[in-house]
């Protein structure tokens, strides 16, 4: 290992025991006066890059902030690239002042010394976004991205499918999901109640559900604790499903074999985000007024307790001189009105309180047979646990569940990833133990 590969484990390790027990951003070399402002004088430019369509946003905040002009930038999705290419920036002292991040990759960007504490800018007007968002933009305490969006789960159900099986109701509990699956199978071996759990997002939005996270932090270390009796719960619950031939192998909306499979009637729902109800639209417009959705089923009757997958914030990046001006911004995207609008024009459900409000959001809709859907979202983002913590390898996390969930049974591939996790973690050079 050379001088240099050392170094910078230090400084990673540094970074994060700053972070986890300080509650500071590892580095900031803005200038700041002694009432908090950024110091910059005169009309102040900033760039914004992210994937979600912000164009329309952004040219609000232009007309009407004439002195702080934002440029948007459109980059590849996250995952798909742009975080690559907003590091790469920032190394070569060109990146943005502002970026889309996921919630899930907040801690990574973190310990990569990339995005900014905004807790002195942004603090103040947090309690604007349901909890679960506020919490997944923080860490050890402090504020690190403006929530955008958030990702509330449901069920999709079709209502003329559920007639023809004799299912008189959405299952209000798992136990009743399975009821139920076993009753559509016996009927026809051919038809499924629902997709098989997929990959490691599913399984973490689950996990989500039973109020358990696969991290925290104590100190400078990471405690990893993926497998965890809520995972296993879910790991197990579903493999049972997928042992005794109750799920399909499809996926869900925007999937080629889903979209299929509905169209042939031959699955009747599946648990997935708010977001989702944009791939129905958009791949089964020939079943629109046959779709319906419904709470997300619970471990335990009446328990209410629901999950959330995917959604971003706006994160100040390293670098920015101009960051009380950056969260202006940050929360003007988030909380505006016309901008909230604008957002779920886009197919953003907006992680603001008053967003979810939004006309557009609480009247019924046609595709769903003019049930009011909003009130179920609503009702989903308001009862997602806080207690979830991110961890700093959340695409490698990603990626091993995809390989392990192939290669075996999924309680399994909850053994293969805590043990790769921790690996993972130590191989950055920070403090890790097993949960």
């Amino acid at each position: 290992m050379d001088s240099t590969t050392i170094r910078s484990r230090r400084l990673l390790a540094l970074a994060t025991a700053t972070v986890i027990a300080f509650g500071v951003g590892a580095c900031s070399s803005d200038k700041k006066d002694s009432s908090g402002e950024s110091g910059q004088s005169g009309p102040v430019n900033m760039e914004f890059w992210g994937w979600a369509g912000y164009e329309k946003i952004v040219d609000q905040w232009n007309a009407s902030h004439p002195n702080t002009k934002i440029t948007f930038k459109k980059i590849p999705s996250g995952p798909k690239g742009g975080y690559t290419q907003i590091s790469n920036a920032l190394t070569a002292g060109k990146g943005p002042c502002l970026a889309q991040i996921e919630y899930q990759t907040i801690p990574s960007m973190l310990v990569k010394n990339s995005i900014m504490d905004i807790t002195q800018y942004a603090s103040d007007g947090m309690d604007k976004y349901v909890p679960s968002a506020v919490s997944a933009s923080s860490v050890g305490g402090k504020v690190y991205g403006v929530p955008v969006d958030v990702g509330p789960m449901v069920l999709f159900y079709r209502k003329d499918l559920f007639a023809k099986y004799g299912i008189t109701k959405p299952p209000a509990t798992w136990a009743e999901y399975k009821a139920d699956a076993e009753k559509v199978t016996a009927a026809d071996p051919g038809v499924k109640l629902g997709p098989e759990l997929g990959g490691g997002d599913g399984l973490a939005a689950f996990t989500l559900q039973t109020g358990q996270s696969w991290y925290s932090t104590k100190g400078d270390s990471w405690t990893v604790s993926i497998d965890n009796p809520g995972t296993r719960k879910v790991a197990s619950y579903w493999q049972d499903l997928k042992d005794k031939g109750l799920v399909s192998k499809t996926g869900s909306a925007w999937d080629p074999q889903f979209n299929k499979a509905s169209e042939a009637g031959k699955v009747l729902t599946f648990v997935g985000a708010a977001w989702a109800a944009g791939g129905l639209k958009s791949d089964l417009q020939n079943l629109s007024g046959k779709w319906r959705v419904a709470p997300m089923p619970t471990w335990e009757a009446g328990d209410g307790k629901s999950a959330s997958s995917g959604g971003s914030a706006t994160s100040v990046m390293t670098g920015c001189k101009t960051p009380k001006e950056a969260v202006q911004f940050a929360d003007f995207l988030s909380s505006d009105p016309q901008a909230v609008k604008s957002g779920i024009e886009g197919g953003l459900y907006p992680a603001s309180k008053a967003g979810q409000e939004d006309p557009s959001l609480t009247g019924g809709d046609p595709y769903f047979g003019g049930q009011k859907v909003g009130d179920v979202y609503k009702a989903s983002a308001a009862q997602v646990p806080s207690t979830w913590t991110n961890g700093p390898t959340f695409q490698q996390v990603e990626s091993d569940f995809t390989g392990a969930i192939g290669q075996g049974a999924l309680p399994d591939a909850v053994t293969k990833v805590q043990a790769s996790t921790v690996a993972a973690i130590k191989k950055l050079g920070l403090s890790v133990t097993n949960g």
